[in-house]
Formats: C-alpha cells, sequence, structure tokens
C-alpha cells in the first residue's frame, strides 16, 4: 500500500527546519563567541570542505591554533582511563573536561556538518554537579564520571525534540529517555551533543532534509557512512570520549570503518534500544542493535563492561538478555582467522582487497595466528545471492507503510538512497505472513550454515566491512558485508588498518562477476556504466570487520585487540 504523498506540504516545515538548524548554531556561537569567530575565520570553506579531500582531523591539533595545548592535549591525548585518574587526582576537572570537549565539537560540526543538537547547557550543569560530589564524596560518581559521550540523535531525550531525520516530527518533543541514555547518565556521562542520521535511518551514508550532509573526516569529500555517520564523524573528530549508535544494517560498522575508528555490533539483545525512534518498529526479523563507537578498542570494552555488568540493562529493558560481560575472555594460543576475501557475491574495490592481503600475510608471519581460507567453506553465490534478497525483503516486509507514514506526511523529498531502499533491486510489496515466515526460515538456515560450515574451520573471520574504502556521498548501495551479519546475528568488530586508498596503485579494476549486486555496486542502480574513478576516493581509509560466535563478543573485541597490535594499530 502507497500512502498519500503531496511534496507542497513540505513548505509548511521550512520555517521549522530554519529554526532548527539556528538554535543549533547559535548554541556554538553563544558557548564562545571568540573562539567561534576563530573558527569561522580559519576553518576552509563549505565549498572546499565538499569538494576536496581534506583530513580535517587536523583541525583540532595544538599546532593548527584553535585549541590550546592543554585543551588540544585533553580531547587528543588522555584516553578514558586517564581521563578518570586526572579527575581524582585533582589534575582536571570535568567542566575542563566538558568544556575541551565542546570545543573540538564545535570545530567537528564546522567541519563536517555532523550535529543535530548540542546540550551545552546541561553537559556544564552535569559537570558541575559532578566536580561538586567529587570534591565532597573524594571518590568519582561512577565509571564514566565526567567522560564526554556523544548520542545518535534517534534516541528519545525527554523534554527534547527527538525526530530521527524525519522532517515530520520536527515538533515531537519525547516524555521518555533512551533506556540507555539513562544508563549512560547513572554512570556519570556527560551528553554534550546529538548526531546525525540519514532519511529513513536506512543509508550506509549520511543526509537528510533537515541539516543536509554530513562529511567524513578523514576525507571531507567522502562519506562519514551511515546511519550513525554523524557519530563516527564526532569520534574520529575526537569531539566525544565515546559515542552510541545502532546497527541493522552495517549502522555502526560502516561508518566506523569510513572514519577510521573502532566499532562494535553486539550480538542482538545485549545492548538496550529501548525508547529510540524508528521507521522499523515491529519488524522483528533482523534485528537492530544499539553499540559503541570508540577510538580504541580499550575504550570500547571498558565502556561494554561498565554497561554491562555495572548498570546491568536487563533491570531496565526486558528484552535484554541477562549475561555478563566477559572481563577476562579466554583466547586460543594459536587463534584461526578465517580470511574472507569476498563473499562470493561482490567484489571489492583494489583498496579493500590489498588491505585484505597486508593484514592477512602480517598475521601469517606471526606463530600466535593461523591464517584459513575461507573460499572453499563459504556460501556459494547462489546462496549469498538468496541471504541478501531476503534480508533486503525482511527490511521492508511492511511494503514501506511505516517508512511512508513518517515521510510523506511532511512531503519532504525523497533521498535517491531512500528511494533506493525502499524498493530495493525492484520490489516493495508488504509481505504476507506466511512470506515473512518463510524468508525467517532461510536467515535461521543462513545462521545455521555458517555455523555448521565455516566456524569448525576457524575461531574468528576476518572480511571487508564494505566493498570499499570510504564511498563517494549517496552512491552506498551495496550493504551486504554487513546486513548478512544483522541477518544471521553474529558479532562483529570493525578495526582501522595502516592502509588506505592510493589513487594510482588501486585504479586497476579486477574481472568482475556477472550478478545484479555486482552491476549495482560497481555501476549504480542504473546499471549504466562503470561507476568507479579512483580518484574520487582519494585519502579513503580501509577498515575490516572480524566476526565471532554469537554471544562471545567479548572473545572478538580481544581477538580483534590481538590483531590490531600486530598491525601496528592504536588509539585513533
Amino acid at each position: 500500500m502507497t500512502l498519500p504523498y503531496n511534496p507542497d506540504n513540505f513548505k509548511q516545515y521550512q520555517p521549522v527546519i530554519e529554526a532548527y538548524v539556528k538554535a543549533r548554531d547559535q548554541a556554538m556561537q553563544k558557548f564562545d563567541p571568540e573562539f567561534y569567530a576563530a573558527c569561522i575565520e580559519k576553518l576552509p570553506s563549505q565549498h572546499e570542505l565538499d569538494t576536496q579531500p581534506i583530513n580535517a582531523t587536523e583541525f583540532v591539533t595544538a599546532r593548527y591554533g584553535l585549541l590550546s595545548a592543554k585543551e588540544a592535549a585533553i580531547v587528543n591525548d588522555f584516553p578514558l582511563p586517564e581521563l578518570l585518574s586526572k579527575q581524582l587526582s585533582g589534575q582536571l576537572t570535568a567542566v575542563q573536561i566538558a568544556r575541551a570537549f565542546i570545543k573540538s565539537a564545535i570545530i567537528a560540526q564546522l567541519a563536517t556538518n555532523c550535529v543535530m543538537e548540542f546540550l551545552f547547557p546541561e553537559a556544564l550543569e552535569k559537570a558541575a554537579s559532578l566536580d561538586a560530589y567529587l570534591q565532597q564524596h573524594g571518590t568519582l560518581r561512577g565509571p564514566l564520571h565526567g567522560i564526554p559521550v556523544s548520542l545518535k540523535e534517534h534516541m528519545c531525550m525527554k523534554g527534547h525534540v527527538t525526530h530521527a531525520s524525519y522532517v515530520s516530527l520536527l515538533g515531537n518533543v519525547t516524555e521518555n529517555t533512551c533506556v540507555t541514555i539513562q544508563m549512560l547518565a547513572d554512570m556519570g556521562a556527560v551528553f554534550h551533543v546529538r548526531t546525525s542520521q540519514p532519511q529513513a535511518i536506512m543509508h550506509l551514508d549520511t543526509d537528510n532534509n533537515i541539516i543536509g550532509r554530513t562529511r567524513n573526516p578523514c576525507s571531507t569529500m567522502l562519506s562519514p557512512g551511515g546511519s550513525s555517520g554523524g557519530e563516527s564523524a564526532m569520534i574520529a573528530m575526537h569531539g566525544s570520549v565515546l559515542g552510541i549508535g545502532s546497527d541493522i544494517g552495517g549502522s555502526i560498522r560502516a561508518p566506523a570503518a569510513f572514519a577510521n575508528i573502532y566499532g562494535l555490533r553486539p550480538t542482538s539483545k545485549r545492548f538496550s534500544g529501548m525508547n529510540a525512534i524508528s521507521g522499523g518498529k515491529g519488524q522483528e526479523s533482523v534485528p537492530a542493535t544499539m553499540g559503541p563507537l570508540a577510538r580504541s578498542l580499550d575504550e570500547l570494552d571498558a565502556l561494554m563492561n561498565y554497561y554491562v555488568n555495572e548498570s546491568k540493562p536487563w533491570l531496565y529493558d526486558p528484552t535484554c538478555i541477562p549475561l555478563p560481560w566477559d572481563t577476562k575472555p579466554e583466547l586460543p594460543a594459536k587463534i584461526r582467522i578465517g580470511v574472507l576475501f569476498s563473499d562470493h557475491l561482490v567484489t571489492p574495490f583494489p583498496a579493500v582487497t590489498n588491505a585484505m592481503k597486508h593484514v592477512t600475510e602480517k598475521l601469517a608471519q606471526l606463530p600466535e595466528f593461523e591464517v584459513v581460507d575461507l573460499d572453499p567453506y563459504w556460501l556459494s553465490e547462489e546462496e549469498m545471492t538468496q541471504a541478501i534478497d531476503t534480508v533486503c525483503t525482511l527490511y521492508i516486509c511492511d511494503g514501506n507503510r511505516q517508512q511512508q507514514e513518517l515521510i510523506h506526511k511532511s512531503g519532504e523529498p525523497l533521498l535517491a538512497l531512500t528511494e533506493f531502499f525502499f524498493n530495493p533491486y525492484g520490489g516493495n510489496d508488504a509481505l504476507s505472513v506466511y512470506e515473512n515466515r518463510k524468508l525467517n526460515l532461510v536467515r535461521d538456515n543462513m545462521r545455521l550454515q555458517v555455523f555448521q560450515r565455516v566456524f569448525p574451520h576457524c575461531d574468528f573471520i576476518l572480511s571487508p566491512t564494505y566493498f570499499a574504502p570510504s564511498e563517494q556521498p549517496h552512491e552506498s548501495f551495496y550493504w551486504g558485508y554487513t546486513s548478512f551479519w544483522n541477518l544471521t546475528d553474529y558479532p562483529n568488530v570493525v578495526f582501522p588498518t595502516p592502509y588506505g586508498h592510493h589513487v594510482e596503485r588501486d585504479a586497476t579494476i579486477p574481472t568482475l562477476r556477472d550478478n545484479r549486486y555486482e552491476k549495482v555496486a560497481w555501476n549504480g542502480p542504473t546499471g549504466g556504466q562503470l561507476r568507479y574513478d579512483s580518484s574520487k576516493y582519494e585519502g579513503g581509509p580501509v577498515a575490516l570487520q572480524l566476526t565471532g560466535p554469537r554471544f562471545r563478543d567479548e572473545t572478538v573485541v580481544a581477538a580483534a585487540k590481538k590483531i590490531t597490535a600486530a598491525i601496528g594499530i592504536d588509539r585513533r
């Protein structure tokens, strides 16, 4: 069923959009007018940022001149444990930390357009109360005392507008707070910013009709990924210590990969998503999950420990499983890394294949790893086609009814990737209960095939996160390297590599497969000429994905630590 859609309705929302964006921008100016003016004067123009491969992470260094040496040290040099210890010792206060990260968040916004709403007054008030608590009691309020945490905007906050990038919800002041936000607040976290997500929250890119496109900090002409692209940009710009995103098709992992940081998609039901807005509520065939993005695996691991073991999400959300986070996971003496260069459906771009080869060769030289080629054991092209057909169909099992209810009401223009999502590969009819159940059986069989055919040969699976390095804006057409794992619900960690796209080296096009997913990935949805132009990916990093058995998320993190140590990757 297609709901009425009248683009003329959008006109009445224009003043609302303008007021919303104006309030965000005024928050930056009001915080520190002199600092804001310096940023406007010194940073590149919006046109330059959109059209050139600018590394925006340079803007938060002391040498760039916007942050003082002390502020730059706070946002760049001190990991989570050190920020806590420096508060305990009196070397830093929560207010000093908050002010430094507010400044870097302002720089992040001006460079990448990643912010929906700033929370500066609340952040400073919370930080001051934490300082008072520490002074009075001589101890920290909780394990995240004074730690700036950024939040994907679709997570509800009581008393704040939460719209999830749906223009029709710009007046939606929510009465409840997302369970995860409340848990983090109780642990002492300071929330200073809510970040952007794309229209429909179902793109591996971040663009919407409220604030527009978010840029990639590593190369501003590229995409930051999606749908948690505002989070990946904020973390990569050192605008917060930790970020919370969500993932139903790659929405934590693709942004983490594109922005060259770390991300975890936990096994479902280990991290609460209660009280968040979604266009897919009630769809249970492909579970969504929230999870963290961070600049290091140690910080990601620490957050999961605090979140699961100390805060216990099952006490607040009955859908969460009461499974503790193992802080001392055991790994085999010789870790078998199963390597999947291709999913047998879409051929990766040269930069991704090169990164996979370099990492694999490095691991093969070390005695603690055994590298296993998974090509003989992996699903066939026909099986992978069925798997990706299934996940794409299950996303829109209601024929897009809920998405249309949220989008059509305002008449907001449908962005190209929204139209692509609504009509993937030519079909968007609502499923009958029988049809949905049949696809659930396909899903369950795919999960079983991985368990029976693949994991007997390896402990973990190393694969691309995405078939390209950081993608061009509006061109993220194939999700299979991430969405397959949403369908089967195996946990993943994304981690950076030392390797990125090289314009000359990665110009050669490999031999391609002859299937519709390959054509969409390499040619675009119209199936025209090859869209690959090596020069358009300049500055794009390549991050890889590690997958492990279900509910053994801790071991995946632990194994990823071993791999990143082996390839010389540390905190970003």
